[in-house]
């Protein structure tokens, strides 16, 4: 009777093991880079003020979800990362761009910052800069020109 016991047990942790792998939960320390994104969506979510409670009104994520994405301990699939991109109102790239790691991302961070957060202005004022869309004044300009020609 012990014999089926154990044997009952092993299947069982076989099958844990099984569906825990299909969910993406990893065992022991998360992987490198699912701690850096993690950490990210961590640090962009206290940024706001936001509870992991108020993420599953804003992104559909439970806060048991969220706080395993946070502390690295799930694979976060792309679907997660752009619902919780939604839920911060960030686009998905600020999520994935570690400041530490890479200049363009630190700079990047940077302007984000300083504009406090709000990544629809940042994006404005550097198309409007770098003449990807143009501003009121580049447009007049342009509009004159044209006629002039």
């Amino acid at each position: 009777m012990k014999r089926r016991s154990s044997e009952t047990q092993a299947q069982g942790s076989k099958t844990r093991a099984a569906a825990r792998e299909r969910a993406g939960i990893t065992s022991g320390l998360p992987e490198p880079y699912a701690g850096k994104l993690g950490a990210r969506m961590r640090d962009l979510r206290l940024e706001r003020g936001l509870s992991l409670a108020s993420l599953r009104e804003a992104g559909g994520l439970t806060p048991s979800q969220m706080s395993s994405a946070e502390r690295g301990r799930v694979r976060v699939t792309m679907g997660t990362v752009v619902a919780v991109a939604r839920a911060l109102d960030v686009p998905p790239f600020v999520l994935m761009a570690f400041p530490d790691e890479d200049p363009l991302s630190a700079v990047l961070e940077e302007i984000r910052q300083a504009y406090g957060g709000d990544m629809r202005r940042v994006s404005a004022v550097i198309e409007e800069r770098t003449g990807g869309r143009p501003g009121k004044k580049r447009a007049a300009r342009a509009t004159k020109r044209s006629l002039h020609e």
